[in-house]
């Protein structure tokens, strides 16, 4: 080959080389060779990320308690996180362009977070519909198998952190102003450090506002103003009992306090997770310390004392006969009121806001008979029982922007026992 013909050998393969880094965001080694390695680009970072005005870091909970292992049944339905991820409007695949993109799992090592993807500039994508069309395509595709392959890697130590997930990705983004974004798909069972729910009674707002200003005073909070941060799948565990609907909900204001006072706005915390089928799995049984959610949440305030049940616990939908996994929670209930030695037992069934008010008023009545009933079988007697329809809602709102909230809902459908003790 003459020199003549090396020189222009060597322009043809730079330009073409720029032209793939214009139109894919890949690099040049993912241009030279796209059928070998077709998601290379996932692997440069880029000094255009100094310049960007977006960055967005994603993160997936692979803790012991958020992915299936060998105890769990084939064939169970648990959370796909990465397809939850994949369905957030951050990650779509217009979404990422002219910015900058991160990835990584994480557990119980708030500074040992490997990433996976770190801070890679993904140009936007040039040419006509159809073209754009496939090439963002392709991307969402070399994205979603990274995602699996980080689920996938096993945990690094038997712990979860949240919150200390949020503070590597806070440092991930570093001080550039601009657009700046976190996604974090995981159960929220934290189970370490100043937000540990492993003692909580999932009840309440006192017990919130107790542990934001232990995470504040213990400088566990990280700081992230000017971030949007949304978190995904919050109490969709893998394994263990599921949270009843209002101990979801609480979970819900849990993080969404915790995360407004790292400062970040918005902050958007919601149970919503796709799920697939489990299959069978090697993965070792989980050493993680389990966070366990009571059937019967309670609440004391000085000679008065709140037992709390979900509706759906004791009742079918809009029915006041006991379903059959009311009888081990009520035989609890009447344990825990005898072990109170009461004074007064007074019994009230809530309801949320569909329906008639009068309807309302009627169910929520019969239900707190039904359990006033069973008490008496107990052994356990009761002053009253009472209904209140919606009147006292326990999470609101119900709606926002005219979008029913049902996990609101579900939280203000139960049955509230009053127990006052001798002072």
């Amino acid at each position: 080959m003459s020199l003549l013909t090396r020189i222009r050998s060597a322009r043809l393969l730079a330009a073409a080389c720029a032209l793939g880094v214009t139109l894919a965001g890949s690099g040049c080694g993912a241009f030279e060779t796209p059928k070998a390695r077709p998601c290379a680009w996932l692997d440069n970072s880029s000094d255009d990320a100094q310049e960007t005005g977006q960055q967005t870091v994603v993160l997936v909970d692979r803790s012991a308690s958020a992915q299936p292992d060998r105890t769990v049944r084939p064939g169970t339905a648990v959370p796909d996180w990465t397809a939850t991820l994949l369905a957030a409007r951050e990650l779509a695949p217009s979404a990422w362009e002219g910015g900058t993109l991160s990835a990584a799992g994480f557990d119980g090592t708030r500074s040992g977070i490997s990433w996976d993807v770190d801070r890679t500039f993904v140009a936007p994508v040039r040419g006509v519909t159809k073209k754009k069309e496939d090439r963002r395509g392709g991307r969402r595709d070399c994205l979603e198998q990274r995602l699996r392959k980080v689920t996938a890697e096993p945990p690094s130590t038997g712990r979860t952190d949240v919150l200390g997930a949020l503070a590597a990705a806070g440092e991930q983004l570093g001080s550039q102003s601009g657009r700046r974004e976190i996604v974090v798909a995981t159960d929220g069972l934290q189970n370490t450090g100043c937000a540990d729910l492993r003692d909580a009674g999932f009840d309440g707002s006192a017990e919130i506002k107790a542990t934001v200003e232990r995470c504040r005073k213990a400088g566990e909070l990280p700081s992230l103003r000017g971030t949007a941060v949304r978190l995904v799948g919050i109490g969709r565990a893998a394994q263990g009992r599921a949270p009843s609907s209002p101990q979801t909900a609480w979970l819900i204001r849990y993080w969404t306090s915790l995360c407004a006072a790292t400062g970040a706005s918005p902050c958007e915390v919601t149970a919503t997770a796709r799920v697939h089928r489990a299959e069978r799995t090697t993965r070792a049984g989980t050493q993680e310390p389990h966070v366990t959610f009571p059937v019967v949440a309670e609440r004391r305030a000085g000679r008065n004392t709140m037992i709390t049940l979900p509706g759906s616990v004791l009742f079918a939908t809009d029915h006041a006969e006991l379903s059959p996994s009311a009888r081990s929670a009520l035989d609890d209930v009447a344990g825990r009121i005898s072990d109170l030695d009461p004074i007064s037992v007074v019994v009230s069934g809530h309801t949320d806001s569909r329906g008639s008010e009068e309807h309302g008023r009627q169910l929520s009545l019969a239900r707190a008979q039904t359990v006033q009933a069973a008490l008496a079988k107990r052994g356990i007697k009761v002053a009253s029982a009472r209904g209140y329809s919606d009147d006292r809602p326990s999470c609101t709102p119900e709606y926002r922007d005219g979008v029913p909230d049902y996990a609101a809902m579900a939280c203000n459908r139960r049955v509230e026992i009053a127990v006052t003790v001798r002072g």
